[in-house]
């Protein structure tokens, strides 16, 4: 059985991927067969391909602005390549002025690919390789084979990471090309093609590029769970930030860690989870039955819906609820996401924050209007109105309507506080 390793293309964001290979050697995950990628993807490729794993790492540790372009180096917030190809019939005007005046110069990139690429380790290999290109003119998929390596192997790799305009086309025979990003920036599909039939996909997108392929049998699609910077951002605190993210993610794809956006060490359900679960879909049943619902909430499970979209699955396991609804409360929290926690960590961090909606003096308001308090202020007077019912907040179909996902927040902090109390 063939097994291949896919990565999409992104940049810097790319480090994202060295941390998830690191988790895939130490599972003993690595025994691939064949890698494909596009862009950044298939330099990593490459590398991995040669056996260079500790050079990917270094790369990244060492990457700066001035080895990817020399005379231009973009602001890193205007650099999103998914923008750059959506919008790029209003943004290719702006640099191909700014390239008449100033210039850009991408030959510090084709070192960087020359110094890291080496024929006789790559096809001395037995892993198979593949990338994608696009042509510069329609935008047709060139399939790049580790045979076609063989001449103009370096041209190749410039080629798929040829995010224009933000960088040149490049040229092989006289003909144009540009990323494989405005084609397919996530080759899973070109694995297939080449008899792949256990896939490990690393996507650098939030939104998974591939829907499709997620909760399938024979691939492990592992990406982040939340945006990563742009991919002409070289900040090394964020780039250090996404390796950690891409190793703990990869780590939940294998069970070895638990979660979704933020980590935790394997733990059991908490005592109160099936009561707790219950009272969810009472919730949701509620919702559906409440008077004078605005459309958006007229789905018979809100609250697994509002979990679904978030999460980006098709279906959630009984983990997910509580995982999906511990994100958005430690998100508020402003936790680190690169930790690896206890649930109990976890939970006493939550309920430090919210610590002051368990008191009975509890008053949010302070003379601040009803319209400027902010979700975690809402969040907080429902659980307050759990812990004592006579003070209320919102009626019942303010609730409903308005605030039902933050009223099933509430009821999971509500739990958490009598299990803390119970210790």
């Amino acid at each position: 059985m063939k097994k291949a390793l896919v990565m999409a293309g992104g940049g810097t964001r790319g480090i994202y991927q060295a941390g998830a290979v690191e988790a895939l050697r130490e599972l003993g995950e690595d025994d691939w067969n064949i890698i494909t990628g596009t862009s950044v993807g298939a330099l990593n490729a490459v590398m991995l391909v040669q056996h260079d794993f500790q050079a990917m790492i270094d790369m990244y540790e060492h990457l700066t602005a001035d080895q990817i372009i020399s005379g231009f180096v973009p602001n890193p917030d205007d650099m999103n390549l998914s923008t750059l190809i959506r919008e790029r019939e209003t943004i290719i005007p702006a640099f191909r002025t700014w390239l008449k005046d100033h210039g850009v110069d991408i030959a510090p990139f084709r070192e960087l690919v020359h110094e890291y690429y080496h024929p006789d380790r790559f096809f001395a290999s037995d892993i198979d390789f593949g990338c994608i290109t696009a042509t510069a003119k329609g935008h047709e998929p060139v399939y790049v084979t580790k045979d076609m390596m063989k001449e103009n192997g370096e041209q190749w790799l410039v080629a798929t990471a040829a995010a224009y305009p933000a960088f040149p086309m490049a040229v092989i025979d006289g003909t144009e090309y540009v990323d494989g990003g405005y084609f397919d920036n996530f080759p899973v599909d070109f694995a297939m093609r080449m008899g792949a039939e256990e896939i490990i996909a690393i996507d650098l997108s939030q939104n998974p590029k591939h829907p499709n392929y997620l909760d399938r049998d024979g691939i492990v699609y592992i990406h982040p769970h939340t945006e990563l910077f742009s991919f002409l951002d070289f900040d090394k605190d964020r780039m250090r930030t996404a390796r950690t993210m891409g190793y703990n993610d990869c780590m939940k794809a294998y069970g070895r860690y638990k979660g979704e956006r933020y980590t935790f060490y394997p733990f059991e359900k908490p005592a109160y989870y099936n009561e707790w679960y219950r009272s969810v879909m009472l919730l949701e049943t509620r919702i559906k039955l409440a008077n004078s619902i605005s459309d958006a909430l007229r789905s018979p499970q809100y609250i697994t819906d509002t979990l679904k979209e978030q999460l980006f699955v098709t279906h959630l396991t009984s983990f997910q609820y509580l995982f999906g609804m511990m994100d958005v409360l430690l998100d508020m929290c402003r936790a680190d996401e690169t930790k690896i926690m206890t649930y109990k960590e976890a939970r006493n961090l939550l309920l430090a924050s919210f610590k002051e909606a368990a008191e009975e003096d509890f008053s949010p308001f302070r003379q601040m209007g009803f319209n400027v308090a902010d979700r975690k202020s809402v969040i907080a007077r429902l659980l307050h109105h759990n812990l004592y019912p006579e003070h209320s907040f919102f009626t019942e179909n303010v609730i409903l309507t308005v605030y039902p996902f933050e009223q099933a927040l509430a009821d999971l902090l509500t739990y958490m506080m009598k299990e803390l109390a119970e210790e």
